[in-house]
C-alpha cells in the first residue's frame, strides 16, 4: 500500500465524503471547519482522492491566517441581532450580591473597583453562558463595549472561552427558529474551535455535579446549574452571565455582562 492510502487509513472524517464540485462550492466553509478540527474526504466518481485535514489543531503561524481566524470570531459580534425574542434578548441585570464573588464589567460609581480584562493572567479560561453569547451575538445594548476584550482575548489565543453544551443550544436556537442555517452552521464552527474554545457537554459525570449545586443554590434551575458546574469542571477563572441567579452565586467567580 502506497503512503498516500495510508493517509486515508488514518483519516476519521466526522462527514460523508464530498464531491470535488460540491467541496469547491463550500471551500470557504470546509477551511474554517477544518481549522476548528474536523476532517473531509474529497471524492471524484465515488474514489477518495484527497482529505481536507486540520494542520494538528496548533495556532497558525501564518499572520494572515491568524488575522482571519481572529476575525472570524469577532465579526460574530451584533451577526444574531432580531434573532432571538426581544423580551428575552437583553439578559435581565443581576441584583445586588457579595462583590467578593460578582464584579461588573466597566466602569461604576459603587466603592468596589469594575473589572478590567487584565486582570486575567494569560492562558485563563473564561465561561461564558448563554444570556451572555446571546446578548454579543444580538448586540444587546452595552454589551460590545463590556465583551468585546474579552471575546478580543478568546479569539487572539490569550484566553480560552468555555461553552456548555446548553449555551451553545442556546446559540444555534435563534438562527435556527429563523430558518437561517447558515448562520447557525457559522456559530457551531466558531464555537467548535478548539484553538480558542473548550467544549463541555452535559454529561452524567457534569450533571450530577449540577443536582448538588442546586440543592447548595436553591435559585439555580437545571440549565443555570448545569453553566455553573460547567465553568466549575473546566476550571474557568471567571463565569460570564447576566442571569441573576447565577449572579448570586456564591460558588464561583462571576462576571455581569451588561450590570452598568
Amino acid at each position: 500500500m502506497d503512503s498516500c492510502s495510508d493517509n486515508m487509513t488514518k483519516l476519521s472524517p466526522v462527514s460523508a465524503p464530498l464531491g470535488v464540485e460540491e467541496a469547491r462550492r463550500r471551500l470557504p466553509e470546509l477551511l474554517e471547519r477544518a481549522a476548528g478540527g474536523e476532517e473531509f474526504v474529497i471524492q471524484r466518481h465515488k474514489k477518495p482522492m484527497a482529505a481536507l485535514v486540520p494542520l494538528g489543531g496548533q495556532i497558525p503561524t501564518d499572520p494572515l491566517k491568524r488575522q482571519r481566524q481572529i476575525q472570524s470570531l469577532m465579526a460574530l459580534q451584533g451577526s444574531g441581532r432580531r434573532y432571538w425574542d426581544p423580551n428575552q434578548r437583553h439578559p435581565a441585570r443581576p441584583a445586588p450580591t457579595s462583590p467578593a464573588f460578582v464584579r461588573e464589567i466597566g466602569p461604576d460609581q459603587n466603592e468596589q473597583a469594575p473589572f478590567h480584562p487584565r486582570s486575567l493572567v494569560q492562558g485563563s479560561r473564561i465561561a461564558l453562558d448563554g444570556t451572555a453569547l446571546v446578548a454579543f451575538l444580538a448586540d444587546a445594548k452595552g454589551t460590545g463595549k463590556y465583551l468585546q476584550p474579552l471575546m478580543q482575548g478568546i479569539a487572539q489565543g490569550t484566553w480560552q472561552g468555555v461553552i456548555s453544551s446548553v449555551s451553545l443550544a442556546r446559540v444555534l436556537e435563534g438562527p435556527l427558529a429563523q430558518g437561517d442555517e447558515l448562520l447557525a452552521q457559522r456559530y457551531a464552527t466558531a464555537f467548535a474551535n478548539p484553538q480558542q474554545w473548550l467544549q463541555l457537554p452535559a454529561d452524567g459525570t457534569l450533571v450530577l455535579a449540577a443536582a448538588r449545586l442546586q440543592r447548595q443554590e436553591p435559585q439555580l434551575d437545571a440549565i443555570r446549574a448545569i453553566e455553573l458546574a460547567t465553568a466549575i469542571a473546566a476550571e474557568a477563572t471567571v463565569l460570564v452571565t447576566d442571569h441573576p441567579a447565577l449572579a448570586q452565586t456564591g460558588q464561583h467567580p462571576v462576571l455581569s455582562a451588561l450590570r452598568l
